[in-house]
């Protein structure tokens, strides 16, 4: 949540002691100098739906920036769900993943979502197994959804604590 460079032995302490304490990032922002808010750091103190949202903008920005265009579809498509832009999402080897917490480690995925260069472009996958493969973007993130249970709710802050399946 946040970074820095200083030889101040001090200004650690004392930004170490912050954030045991509970003070708001921002508060240590201002009164160590040489700390710096991480991207997720700006935003935390909005609350689980604000880092989701963040998440989601710097994703679909490092996306464009890729130049790799079946993948900033999956992420436009996923983006464009609702059901899925109330998750965090993060990616691994290229698979499009979403959790219900903040926090790693993430909790178990309930369905990913990758683009690729076979007969199909779009695979969409289960915890265990590969649901289906589609031709387009819109056709995986509509598959995917279909495999989500009903009572899902937002992504809530922290890190997942149960048990991994």
């Amino acid at each position: 949540m946040i970074v820095g460079d200083t030889d101040d032995l001090v200004g650690v302490v004392r930004a170490a002691h912050g954030w045991r304490a509970g003070t708001p990032l921002h508060d240590i922002r201002r009164s160590v100098p040489f700390v710096v808010l991480t991207r997720l750091g700006e935003v935390v103190e909005q609350g689980p739906a604000g880092v989701v949202e963040a998440e989601w903008q710097w994703l679909r920005q490092r996306t464009e920036e890729a130049d790799r265009p079946n993948h900033t579809a999956l992420i436009e498509a996923a983006y464009n769900e609702p059901r899925l832009r109330q998750l965090y999402p993060y990616t691994s080897h290229s698979v499009l993943n979403f959790s219900t917490t903040t926090g790693y480690p993430f909790s178990p995925n309930l369905v990913s979502l990758s683009a690729h260069g076979s007969r199909s472009n779009f695979r969409v996958w289960g915890r265990r197994e590969v649901l289906g493969e589609t031709a387009t973007a819109t056709e995986a993130v509509a598959l995917a959804v279909a495999h989500l249970p009903a009572d899902l709710g937002s992504a809530v802050a922290g890190r997942y604590e149960g048990q991994r399946p």
